[in-house]
């Protein structure tokens, strides 16, 4: 697959209702923070709820860049925003089950992961042991009699840490196509999650390289955050909001918006070989 000429596509079409698709996107945005207004630690029930109710909220980006991609820009308008939350009973189910199983990967890939560091932290000098478990206010001094003692210790939490953002990766890829086959061709909770994996399988690549070809920005926009959460650190809730204001609406001016359409032509390159294509000439083969 040409990520090139995605991305090309992706500036193109852009240009049919760039006003409109950018303005949906800063909505998008605004509305992602509101769940990090709750998330203060005095009352960690009401976040999980509040959490819950905004899960489908990134179908919005999801229904506006189909539109764009499929040439129905002029059919854009605010309120596929709000999608999510109007049609939460169809799709609730379906972004629900995508997480819990994401979740499950993950916890049992951490345990894994701290079962092998658990082997090498079983050597250790059982007195250092000790003060791992009852020391106050002197982890950092533990941490470095750690490495003192086990200093192999370094390179494996760095490794099994790569291990697992890749893997976090690997899994979220394989589940990409999921809300793009929930609106496009109507397919529900483990069907969907069951076909994007097919659909993605042999395509892992090919979307790692168009992730990473806007890595740099992603970085670049991260950095910008935490610069200036750390210059309004006088200011913790509001400083952080600031930031994540700040950020998202230099990214949504930038690279945010070709990214979500690169997303979607993707999407739209693969369905077409696995489906449409398939119908309209009697051909399986894939992109």
């Amino acid at each position: 697959m040409n990520i090139q000429k995605i991305k090309e596509r992706a500036n193109q079409v852009l240009e049919m209702n760039k006003a409109q698709y950018i303005r949906i996107l800063i909505i998008l945005i605004l509305l992602g923070l509101i769940p990090g207004l709750f998330n203060t630690g005095q009352s960690s029930l009401l976040y999980a709820i509040i959490s819950l109710v905004f899960l489908t909220l990134s179908h919005g980006y999801v229904v506006s860049s189909l539109k764009m991609v499929r040439n129905q820009a002029h059919l854009l308008s605010d309120d596929d925003a709000f999608v999510g939350f109007k049609r939460i009973k169809e799709l609730f189910s379906t972004y629900l089950l995508n997480n819990i199983i994401m979740v499950l990967i993950l916890f049992v890939s951490i345990f894994i992961i701290f079962m092998i560091l658990g082997l090498f932290v079983s050597e250790l000098d059982p007195e250092i042991m000790s003060n791992i478990l009852i020391s106050s206010g002197q982890y950092t001094q533990t941490i470095i009699q750690l490495f003192q003692k086990a200093p192999s210790l370094i390179a494996v939490m760095m490794l099994c840490y790569l291990v697992l953002l890749v893997l976090v990766f690997v899994i979220s890829a394989y589940m990409f196509a999921v809300p793009y086959l929930l609106e496009q061709y109507h397919m529900k909770n483990l069907q969907a999650i069951k076909e994007s994996y097919r659909l993605m399988k042999g395509h892992i690549w090919d979307f790692i390289k168009l992730n990473l070809s806007f890595l740099g920005w992603m970085i670049g926009i991260l950095v910008l955050q935490l610069l200036i959460e750390e210059a309004l650190i006088f200011l913790p809730i509001f400083g952080s909001l600031v930031a994540a204001i700040v950020a998202g609406l230099i990214g949504i001016y930038t690279y945010v918006p070709r990214y979500y359409l690169s997303r979607t032509i993707f999407f739209e390159e693969l369905a077409y070989h696995r489906y449409e294509y398939k119908n309209d000439f009697g051909d399986e083969s894939y992109v």
